[in-house]
């Protein structure tokens, strides 16, 4: 039981994407690792759990559109505390609107 808890609330990362166009890839460096989800079909949702990361740093993202070209690209800020604990419940959540705006926020669950 506690290993399925453990897994609901170790950090993730939504991807929503609400438009009706689908891109090839996004990918998200993290403070200590990488990320990439592919394909982003049109009005689809997806998580992926990480582990708590080490270190405080900066997220960064790019979206791949099909034809392999950059659409998008920015960053927020990943607060790391020495308690892993801490991360716990955490949600980096990834959001391509139906006018194709990205949106990119750090929240808890």
């Amino acid at each position: 039981m506690s290993g399925i808890a453990y897994h609901f609330l170790s950090p993730k990362i939504l991807v929503h994407n609400q438009s009706d166009r689908s891109f090839y890839q996004v990918n998200f460096q993290l403070p200590t690792n990488k990320i990439s989800f592919e394909p982003i079909k049109s009005k689809s949702r997806q998580i992926i759990y990480f582990s708590p990361q080490e270190k405080t740093g900066i997220v960064t993202y790019q979206l791949i559109a099909i034809n392999g070209a950059q659409v998008a690209q920015g960053h927020i800020e990943y607060q790391f505390d020495d308690n892993n604990f801490s991360q716990f419940g955490t949600k980096l959540s990834f959001i391509i609107d139906a006018q194709y705006r990205v949106s990119f926020s750090n929240n808890a669950d």
